[in-house]
């Protein structure tokens, strides 16, 4: 620990101390929670599925993942993600926002501890499982051991270096300040946290702070309840641009922590001298960070034990803040319900249809969006598309398990064949959407690398999407319909995309051969091509089985056309 004298402070070595401490807390924290996020791998998405039917149950799962986490934003993040597949119901999602915060105090007990002396060597024996151990779940654990050690170790840096300003007078008249009028503390809080994202760090500089018995408790507790508050602003920035589901359950995170906040803001002096009592039972009065970290935990209890019989009507409010319906909110994975396998077939693939045809208008929500990021460079567009391109894929997981069950009932042919025709539909939405996932990456990489498209090939790829764009609506219309009079337009238009994609390639090998300014060189622009007459080519897969009712495709990604082969 490096000691500074108060009256000759060298504000470099101080300035330096506190935001390396401050960096070295937030990415131990990032380090651990991914550590432990590998660890679990695919089962912590899996938990949250399978054991978030009721809202209490939601509860101790928002616990449990964001205490290993150690992100309340991460695990909101896992549980938009889920929402918005249809795995999970809002009021479900409700439960787990508010576990989270429960689960979020973990690190203050922790830091309560005193671990401290012991940062550096378990930064060390989880540096060694990393570099020597050739199992890839021993260098997780280090990676964990690492990222653990490096939170206590940036806040025994930071320590050393906010014990000096505590001693400044100025230091002292503002945490009276805070203690006379404790929303002060409120605001100062929701600031903080909303600086640095995390309520944590918050929370363990707040912890360091009180430790030098200068800052007054009830001042400290209302930076608390400011915390949580200031917390919803990840949140809050990942919402926005993103689908109603996202922005209704940062809704309902924003309504409980700044209900709850409020709450207990209007409650602080007994609340102050509930944890005041605590103190001098267990340590005597003494000013220690587990002080802070009960105030943290019971705050947190409370808040979610209160808020938990108002979930309906936290939902309720949420849904009339945010209005409106949402291309994801058309699929529901919940309807694809077992029950019905046995007891009708007929209804159990007139669900899975029903999911599909949401799972269609997806794959065009993402087609437009790349289509978007051509034009503007919009990172939300991008993320958003990543988002997309996930959802798809677990939808489409979901119900190629489902019509495989659905398969090993006793089908007539008719019903065969439909469950046939959907599996293809499901294969072909999916390659779609891989397919507007590279054009993102063009897109992106076009971006990165500051490459210009000459005005001859925008004219080319405006044309080309625009056709593509119809044809993509037409298969919707075509699947969800049946409809053999778009599933024939969609064929004409497959031969004019085929025609454009010929007339476009040879077009380009001119350019790049008689132009030598560097807009030519445009490396990706056959790669564009191909991907928009592979989406065609799908498209084309769910028409032929909309016209072809005793046939089946069986798509081959080398030739142009799909292959027809009788039952």
């Amino acid at each position: 620990m490096i000691i500074l004298a108060v009256n000759n402070v060298d504000w470099t070595q101080l300035v330096f101390l506190v935001l390396g401490g401050l960096g070295i807390f937030l990415y131990g924290i990032h380090i651990m929670g991914e550590s432990l996020k590998l660890l679990a791998g695919t089962k912590l998405k899996v938990m949250i599925e399978k054991t978030t039917n009721t809202p209490l149950k939601g509860i101790f799962v928002g616990i449990v993942i964001t205490g290993l986490l150690q992100s309340s934003s991460g695990t909101t993040a896992l549980t938009v993600g889920l929402v918005r597949a249809g795995l999970m119901t809002l009021p479900q999602a409700v439960g787990i926002i508010l576990g989270a915060n429960i689960g979020t105090t973990v690190t203050s007990f922790l830091i309560g501890l005193e671990i401290k002396a012991y940062a550096l060597p378990i930064m060390g024996i989880g540096c060694m499982l990393i570099f020597f151990m050739q199992s890839k779940k021993l260098t997780r654990v280090g990676g964990a051991m690492l990222g653990f050690g490096m939170i206590f170790y940036g806040l025994d840096l930071m320590g050393g270096a906010l014990k000096v300003f505590v001693e400044f007078e100025a230091f002292e008249l503002a945490m009276v300040r805070v203690s006379d009028i404790p929303v002060l503390g409120v605001i100062v809080g929701a600031v903080l946290t909303a600086l640095v994202q995390s309520s944590t760090a918050t929370i363990g500089i707040l912890q360091e702070l009180y430790t030098t018995g200068k800052m007054p408790l009830i001042g400290a507790i209302a930076i608390v309840l400011g915390s949580n508050i200031g917390t919803t602003i990840t949140a809050i920035f990942a919402a926005i641009g993103g689908s109603v589901s996202a922005k209704r359950t940062a809704a309902a995170h924003v309504v409980f922590n700044v209900a709850g906040s409020v709450l207990f803001l209007l409650l602080i002096y007994p609340y102050f001298l509930w944890i005041r009592l605590l103190e001098n039972t267990f340590y005597a009065g003494q000013p220690v960070a587990m002080t802070i970290s009960f105030a943290h935990i019971f705050f947190n209890i409370f808040n979610t034990f209160v808020m938990y019989w108002f979930i309906k009507y936290l939902v309720k409010l949420s849904v009339k803040i945010i209005p409106g319906d949402d291309v994801m909110d058309t699929v529901k994975i919940g309807n694809l319900q077992d029950n019905l396998i046995k007891e009708s077939p007929v209804l159990a693939l007139e669900n899975a249809k029903f999911v599909i045809t949401g799972m269609g208008n997806i794959v065009k929500k993402m087609y437009d969006n790349s289509i978007r990021y051509a034009y503007e460079e919009d990172k939300k567009l991008l993320e958003e598309g990543r988002q997309l391109e996930e959802l798809v894929d677990t939808i489409d997981q979901k119900v190629h398990d489902y019509l495989v069950k659905v398969s090993l009932t006793d089908l007539d042919q008719d019903l065969a064949h439909l469950q046939a025709i959907y599996i293809d539909a499901i294969r072909d939405y999916e390659r779609i959407a891989d397919h507007c996932q590279n054009l993102f990456d063009f897109f992106e990489h076009r971006y990165e690398t500051k490459k210009i498209m000459s005005k001859a090939a925008i004219k080319d790829i405006e044309h080309i999407f625009g056709i593509v764009e119809e044809t993509i609506a037409l298969t919707l219309e075509a699947f969800e319909e049946q409809n053999k009079l778009r599933a024939e337009q969609i064929l004409e238009l497959e031969d004019e995309i085929d025609a454009l994609v010929r007339k476009y390639r040879k077009r380009h090998v001119m350019r790049m051969n008689e132009c030598i300014q560097p807009e030519c060189d445009d490396d990706l622009f056959v790669d564009i091509l191909s991907n928009v007459e592979r989406i065609g080519d799908h498209c084309t897969n769910i028409a032929v089985n909309v016209l072809q009712k005793n046939y089946y495709h069986d798509v081959d990604e080398k030739t142009q056309h799909p292959a027809m082969k009788p039952l």
